[in-house]
Formats: C-alpha cells, structure tokens, sequence
C-alpha cells in the first residue's frame, strides 16, 4: 500500500488509461449476448437429439405464424387476404405459406375464427436466425388488408426476450448509479463522499465488462442477456459495500492518525476484511464456470469483475484517501465521531442475554416460514414481455382465438434409415398417430395419414372388408340379373325352331359362381381372413372367366343363326353382349377386392393395427403437399405433430409429453419396431428437457457451492464451526425469504418464478450475504486479542452496525434498480435478494451471529485454537 501511495500519480493515470482503452477497443458484451446468449441444452438431452437430427437434413427450421385481425368477419376479406398470401410467398426464406381458405370449412376452424375476425397464417422460415426479425417485419409491412398484423415464433419470442434486456440493461445502468449516489448522500450527508465509489466502481465496471467481453469472443466464454445486468448490480453494490466498509474504517482511524497513517491501518484492518469477501466472492462465483448449464455457467462474469474491482479498490480509493482526507466526507469534516446502530446495539446486547432462547426461536420462525416454500417454477417466456411487443400480441391473439397448442406443437419425428412412404411403414405411422391421439392433454395428431388432424375411416381394415363385401354384394345381384336374363333368352330360344339354342348351361355357372361369392362374403364376415378370401377369389375369377368365354361363344352361334331369325336373334344377341360385358365388369370388380385383399393379407402392420394405407393413397390427388411437409429425407423420415389441449409453455404440457413419449416407444415396441429411433422436438420438449438438467445442474453447483465456500471460510477463520453457522444462518434466511416474497408477488401476479429465478438468487444472495458475517467475524477477531469473547462480540456489533445496514441498503437500493427493468427474471430476482438481504441484516445478523458466538465460545474456533493462542486465552476468562 505504501507503493501505491508514493506513486500515486503513475498509478491513477495508468489504471483510467486502461480502463479508458479496454472500454474502446473491447467488444460489445450486450450484443455478445445476443448473438451467443441462447439456452443450449447439452447433446444427450432429447429436444436437441431432436434438433440435430432436423439440422442434419436440413429440416431445423422455424414456424411462424401470422395473424390478422379484422374489425368484421375474415370472410369478407378473402381474396385480400390471398393476395397478401401470394405476396408473402415473394420473399426470400419464407415457404410453405398455409392457406387456410384451401381446406375443407371443418378444417378451417383451426385458423379462422370469423366470429371474432382472426385468421392464422402459418409459414416456414428457411433463412439466417438472425435475418428472422427482419423477415418478420418485411412480412408484416407487405399487409395490403385493413386487419391489424403480428407475427410470432420461438425464435421471434426469444429474439424479443433479447431486445428487451437489452432495453432493460440500460436503464439499470441508469438507475443503478442514481440510486448509489441518492443512499450514498442521505447516509453519509456529505457531496464528495458519493463520488468515490462511483467512480472507483465505474473504473472497475469499465474493466471487467470489457475482459468478459473478450473472454466470450476469444474463448467461448458463457454469457446470457442477464450477464451483463448481474454484472452492474453486483459489482456496484458490492463495490459500494466495500467502500462504505473502508471509509467508515477511514473516518474511525482519522480521529487518531493523519491521514496518510490512516489509510495504511485502514487497509491493514479493514482491507484486510475487504480482500477476504472479494477473494471469497469471486472463487464462489468462478465455481460457477464448472456448472453443466450454461445459463448458469454465465454468472462465472461477475467473478472476473470481482477481480477487477478489488484492483481498483486496492488502488484507486487509497490514492483518493490520501489526496482528499477529511474532505472526502465534506461538508461533514468534523463529524468524525463514531455512532452506534439504534437498532443493531439493543438486539445484539438482546442477543447476548438470550443467547439459547434466540438460536432456537429465530431458527425455528425460518424453518417453518421455508417449509411453505413452493418450488414449481415456470418456463413461459411470455411472461418477460408485454403485449406491445409483435411476437407477444399474436401469441396471445392465437391463444385466446385457437387452441393454445396450435401454434407450438410437440413434433415426433420416427426414422429407421429406410424409406418409410410404404404401405406398410404408413399403417404402422397411423397406428401410432391414431394411439397417441387418445392420450389425455392431446387435442389432435396431424401426419401424413391424418393430415388434417382427422383419422380416415378408409385405413381401417374393418371398413376396407365392410366396402369389398358390399361390393361382392353387389356383384351377386349384377349375376342374378345375368342369370335371369340368360334364362330368358333361353327360354326364347328353345320355343324358336333354331337347334342348339339352349343357355341353360350357362345359367348353372353362373348360378354356381353367384353361390360361390356369397360364400366367400360370409366366409370373410365371419373369420376377417383377407388372405383366403383372395385365394377363393381367385378361383371364382377363373370360372367367370370360362363363363365369359362360353357367353361369348353362345353369342357367335346366335350371330351365325340371326340371318334365319334376324328379329328376335338381333333381340337376344344384343342380351348376350349385355350379359358379356356385364360378367367383365363384375370380373374387374372382383381383381379390384381380389388386389385389396391380397394387399391387406401382405401388410404385415395389419395384423397389429388393423390399419392398412393402400399404395395408391400416395398417389391421390392433394397428397404430395402432406408427403412434403410431414416427410424430409428422402422418406427416410417422417414427422408427426402433436398438437396439445393446454399451454405447451405449462408444467400439464410437460407432463403430457412425457405421456406421449413413452406412449410412441410402446407403440412401436409393440409393433415391433425396436430398430425405430423416435425423436422429440418443440418448445414444450425443450422446456422439459430444461427443467431436467436445471434441476439437476441446481443441486449439483449449490452442493459444489457451498464445499467451497466452506473450505475458504474454515481457512481463512481457522475454524469448522464457524464457516457453518455463517453459512447455514444465509441458507434458512434465503428459503424463508423467497418464500414470503413469493407471497408478496403473488399480490401482482408474479408469484410464480421463472425457472431461473431460485438459482440466480440463491447464489448472489449466498455471496453477498456471506460478505455481512465476514464484516462482523473478522472485526470480532480483531477485537479478540484485548478483549474476552463477550466483549469482543459486542464491540463487534455495536461498530459494525451502521456499516453494514448502509451497506445493505446501498445492495439493496442497486438491486432496486432492476425492478424498472420490465424484465420478469430480472424484478424476481431483485425483490428475492432486496427482502433477503434486509430480513439478513436487521433480524438474522444482529441476533443470531453474536447467540450463536457466545453459545460456542471457544468452540468457535475448533479444531483449531483461538486467535492468540495459548497467550491469549490464559489472558482471559472466557467461558465465565
């Protein structure tokens, strides 16, 4: 320190000169985070198998959907709205525009609601992700109706979630430094004394965004849009704690030292406190790179910050000490004297005398309070944003107007690496459709076979059989007719005096053949054999076609014998073509169920669905459209979207998803289809697969957390009981402090935490509070070499009162600058800390530190000895 004061000058203009340069020629940390600031989930998590796979074959596209709302009826702007549509299709990197006016009415309801005047045009989007925004607006501008456009996506949604952080850190920069200096000035009552930790903060803030920022260009360093909110809130609120902190301990030495003197004991007592908590915050918050996730990993920022600011505070500030002296607290020069807390003193002299009766009253109030604690978060990221936002307006148009699912389904995708556009692989793929569809929380299943979301009753086997027996049915009366004719004819015959003219031949085969296809539909009605009703077809085909032959020979010896009786052979051969054509016709049909039969019975798929999709189905007309969108790969895969009765955003989505899994691995186990890869795309599957490896990354760094916070204390302490009632008064403070603030959002609709909310929280909370109790232990140290254990826990509280309520309520007012943020996460986390932070410093602190101290004594200290040592503890008493 005595370096840094000799060369004072050298050592301010280097440290503004770098500040000044690293600020410049750093790169932009807030559009860092933008661009790489997206929730990654790792490899082996489903929804990013899921996504991979789509990248792979081109297929990871995005579904926008646009809305328009009219003041009347969405019908009577038809063909506005389809020129708007042909013009959407004009611009680069949109595609497979839907236009709802080319389905059937039933089906139109899914994207127009007349009543209300909305219609929903869904669209993909092929180009950059970071062309979407841009996209999105060209599509709006093009609007030639009168109805009100939005447009929305995940992208879109996650894209303004990025913009409106954006937004949200600058005013918190804003705010954060109002708020500092208007504490700064009604604590300290003085105009010089706020400037100092602005602008040594400041120098600090400029240093550490930059090397972050250069962190994350150069090594991938993880960031996200809060990074750079935490980074401010944190390093000023700390920053100004430490401040505070030394140039309270300033004001206390300069009432016996000069001032340079005071600096040097100032930062040989004090600093000392100060390096401790920095040094302890920023390997806390550095543990944090070892995280899996890396939204979490994020925060490791704050720990480079950290370091940067005990640069400047260990440089900067003495330098500012010594040039400024008693006018760094001007107009208050001589106001140097120290005053004790009003409120600290009473309750820690309270404490002293009740030590056992504070320990377990104070305890058992937080444990109770903490026991209410609601741990269901949500992961809707609408909830961030207000409805003035594009992507936001027609999410919730789309939700009020359609199904809530409508707009982010689950999407299935199946593949095995072969070509799946088979009848066989469509019957297996409608079964598991038609399965899925039934699971509770699906409104509908829409693919290839089903593309509209309806089953077709055609697939079913049963109503295939049901149209060949009715066919054969109608086949039996078309013979009878023959037959009756033939009979006729005769008839007519015989009575004529032509020789050979007798058809009664004929009429048995047909007889027989007639009584052979009932036979068969009986057969077929009784046992559902398509098989060996094929092969009893195919008898039944032979004899009709003798027959055939034999008509058709009957009709050339009527045609030799229509000279003799030209009138009524003309009559009878004209009956014998009929009956010939006719047994054709009934010949065709019969190839016709014959095929279908024998196509049913080669269906392996049948047997275990009772669906059988016909080849031609793929040739129909309309059919390519579904084959295009629903297919990719050359066929080789094949997707399904699952579209969900509830919020895809909710906690039920998740839950039916998880229904939907397992209900398709079933599925196709049950078809056996093990060699069946299925894969889980959407929102809802990424929000599952978010609260799986948040929950899990929660426990894992909390538990890693707390280890090392705990090693740094029992070092730096020299003690294994203390590092535990420090950090177990900050655990029981946080869970009954987050659960009364849940109670307090909840009265404005906030109760329920976005998913980032307890983690983010917990941690700050952890490592700024934990700063409190080394303020006050360390202080207790020191005053233990000329005092006893009582006395030194006493002095302790009644000097380090004031200090750490205006530090508290400096953090506490910079967090406050996130509430105008407008950002959900960002107001969550602020009120969690602010309330934590106060209910630590007013009622934790003061009454369990010194109970729990005076309690254990000597123990404290265990295993080790005490400071002093042996010397000191002869010295005094300490267990009277």
């Amino acid at each position: 320190m005595k370096h840094v004061l000799k060369f004072k000058w050298p050592v301010t203009a280097l440290m503004i000169l770098f500040a000044v340069v690293t600020f410049l020629i750093s790169p932009n940390l807030t559009q860092l985070a933008t661009e790489k600031g997206d929730v990654q989930l790792s490899d082996d998590q489903p929804s990013e198998q899921a996504r991979v796979f789509l990248e792979e074959h081109g297929e990871d596209n995005e579904m926008m959907s646009l809305v328009l709302e009219f003041e009347n009826e969405v019908m009577e702007n038809e063909s506005d709205i389809k020129t708007y549509i042909e013009e959407i299709g004009n611009i680069e990197g949109v595609e497979n525009i839907v236009n709802p006016f080319d389905f059937e009415e039933e089906m139109q309801t899914n994207f127009i609601n007349d009543e209300n005047g909305v219609i929903l045009i869904p669209m993909e989007y092929t180009g950059p992700v970071n062309e979407i925004s841009t996209v999105a607006a060209e599509v709006e501008d093009l609007n030639p109706t009168d109805a009100k456009t939005s447009i929305t996506s995940n992208e879109l949604i996650q894209n303004t979630v990025e913009q409106d952080a954006m937004e949200g850190i600058q005013s918190t920069e804003i705010f954060t430094v109002i708020i500092v200096i208007a504490v700064l000035l009604i604590m300290f009552r003085s105009v010089v004394t706020p400037l100092v930790p602005v602008a040594v903060v400041g120098l600090a803030y400029l240093i550490g965004q930059s090397f972050v920022g250069w962190f994350v260009e150069w090594f991938g360093f993880p960031v996200s849009p809060q990074t750079q909110s935490f980074l401010i809130v944190i390093l000023f609120g700390i920053g100004t704690d430490y401040c505070i902190l030394l140039l309270n301990r300033f004001k206390e030495e300069l009432q016996f030292h000069d001032k340079y003197e005071a600096v040097l004991r100032t930062f040989k007592t004090a600093g000392k406190t100060v390096f401790i908590s920095g040094i302890s915050g920023a390997i806390v918050f550095g543990v944090l790179y070892f995280a899996n996730f890396e939204i979490y990993r994020s925060a490791v920022g704050v720990a480079i910050g950290i370091i940067f600011l005990l640069l400047a505070l260990f440089t900067v500030l003495p330098i500012l000490m010594q040039l400024l002296g008693r006018y760094i607290f001007w107009p208050n020069i001589k106001k140097s004297e120290f005053k004790e807390s009003k409120l600290w003193t009473p309750l820690g002299i309270f404490s002293l005398k009740y030590p056992t009766r504070i320990i377990f009253t104070v305890i058992a109030i937080l444990i109770a309070v903490a026991f209410f604690y609601n741990d269901e978060v949500n992961y809707d990221s609408l909830e961030e944003l207000d409805n003035s936002y594009s992507a936001v307006h027609a999410t919730n148009v789309v939700s009020e107007n359609f199904d809530e699912g409508q707009l982010f389904p689950v999407e299935v995708i199946i593949s095995n690496g072969d070509d799946l556009m088979t009848s066989e692989s469509l019957s297996r793929l409608e079964a598991v459709a038609s399965t899925v569809s039934n699971v509770e929380g699906v409104k509908e299943v829409q693919t290839v076979t089903r593309p509209s979301g309806e089953v077709i009753d055609d697939f079913l086997v049963r109503n295939q059989l049901e149209q060949a027996n009715s066919g054969m049915d109608d086949m039996v009366q078309g013979l009878a007719e023959i037959s009756g004719g033939l009979t006729e004819a005769s008839e007519g015959i015989t009575n004529s005096e032509m020789a050979s003219g007798d058809l009664s031949e004929l009429n048995q085969g047909i007889e027989d053949i007639n009584s052979s296809i009932s036979q068969i539909t009986t057969y077929m009605n009784q046992t559902g054999d398509a098989a060996g009703a094929a092969q009893q077809l195919g008898q039944v085909q032979q004899g009709l076609t003798t027959l055939s032959e034999q008509v058709s020979a009957a009709n050339a010896q009527m045609n030799e014998q229509q000279s003799a009786a030209a009138a009524q052979m003309e009559e009878l051969g004209s009956g014998l073509d009929d009956a010939t054509s006719g047994i054709d016709e009934i010949q065709g049909g019969l190839e016709e169920v014959q095929t279908l039969l024998g196509n049913i019975s080669d269906n392996e798929a049948v047997d275990q669905t009772g669906i059988h999709v016909p080849q031609e189905f793929l040739g129909t007309d309309g059919i390519q459209d579904a084959v295009d969108q629903y297919s990719f790969g050359e066929n080789k895969a094949l997707r399904m979207n699952v579209i969900l009765s509830v919020d895809p955003y909710s906690h039920e989505a998740m839950a039916t998803l998880d229904k939907v899994e397992s209900t398709v691995n079933d599925e196709l186990q049950r078809l056996e289809r093990e060699e069946t890869t299925a894969y889980f795309a959407g929102v809802t599957s990424m929000n599952r697969d978010l609260d799986e490896i948040s929950t899990d990354d929660y426990t894992r760094v909390v538990t890693i957390f707390i280890a090392t916070l705990f090693v740094i204390l029992a070092i730096v302490f020299r003690s294994l009981v203390l590092p535990v009632t420090m950090i177990g008064s900050i655990f029981v403070t946080y869970f009954a402090s987050i659960t009364i603030t849940q109670w307090l959002l909840g009265l404005f609709g906030l109760g329920e935490l976005n998913w980032a909310v307890p983690f983010f929280s917990l941690i700050i909370f952890a490592a700024l509070g934990i700063d409190y109790s080394i303020f006050i232990i360390d202080r207790f140290r020191e005053e233990l070499a000329n005092k006893s254990i009582r006395d030194a826990i006493e002095h302790s509280i009644r000097r380090m009162g004031v200090t750490i309520i205006t530090a508290v309520i400096i953090l506490s007012g910079t967090f406050a600058a996130l509430l105008p943020s407008g950002m959900i996460i960002l107001i969550q986390v602020a009120s969690i800390i602010i309330f934590a932070l106060l209910f630590y410093a007013f009622i934790v602190l003061p009454l369990l530190v010194p109970a729990f101290v005076i309690t254990f004594r000597r123990g404290n200290w265990w295993p080790f000895r005490m400071p002093g040592g042996k010397e000191r503890e002869n010295k005094f008493k300490d267990e009277e």
